[in-house]
This record gives structure tokens, C-alpha cells and sequence, in this order.
């Protein structure tokens, strides 16, 4: 049966008090004893409730999309081409010259990378 991590905090706090070493109620609970040192900070900081409201809408925010904008995707192949295969730093000049995108090398290579036609 697997256990909630909202349970598994209560628990570790509870085991805290009484005294149990990080390592104990981590071996116990299943969880790396760095975690159990956030969570008790957290609960420190915050107290037992607070910490646990803090925990369950850490996670609620709208995602950011990662992937690249097709349209850019499709710029950066077009140069590819024209420029007979010029490498990364040529294509960011053509794209921040041509179209006035600015980016960064990582995103260059997600955005020509994963392009598979």
C-alpha cells in the first residue's frame, strides 16, 4: 500500500519529537534522510499545518511549455540549409539578423535537434 507523502511528513514529525535520529525515520519511512531534514526545517519554520499547506500547493501553478515554437524550429532549419550546414553560432547571428530572435545555445540545439522532418 503506498503511503501519502503528507502522511509520511506527519509521521516524520511525529518520530522527531520523540526523539528518533533523521536517519531512523528515514530508513523507516522510506525517504532520503536529506528530505526528512527539509520537511523538519519546514515544520520548524512553519509549524506542522502550515508546512503541509505549503507541501500540497507547492506543485498547483500553471506549467510553462519547454518545448520550442515551431516557427522557430522551422527558421532555424531553413538557415540550415541555405548556409549548408554552418554551425550553431552562425545560424543564432542569421536568426537575431534576419527575424530579430535572440537565443540562447541550449535552446538553439533543443530547437535543431529534435527537428526530424
Amino acid at each position: 500500500m503506498e503511503v501519502l507523502n503528507t502522511t509520511k511528513i506527519t509521521m516524520a514529525w511525529e518520530l522527531f519529537e520523540a526523539g528518533v535520529p533523521k536517519r531512523h525515520i528515514a530508513s523507516r519511512l522510506g525517504v532520503h534522510w536529506e528530505t526528512i531534514g527539509i520537511w523538519i526545517q519546514g515544520i520548524k519554520d512553519n509549524g506542522l499545518l502550515g508546512f503541509l499547506d505549503i507541501y500540497t500547493n507547492a506543485k498547483k501553478g500553471p506549467r510553462i511549455k519547454r518545448q520550442v515554437d515551431p516557427v522557430l524550429k522551422r527558421w532555424v532549419w531553413e538557415i540550415r540549409e541555405r548556409e549548408a550546414d554552418c554551425c550553431g553560432q552562425k545560424i543564432l547571428y542569421f536568426l537575431r539578423k534576419e527575424h530579430k530572435v535572440s537565443l540562447s545555445v541550449p535552446k538553439y540545439m533543443r530547437s535543431s535537434l529534435r527537428n526530424t522532418r
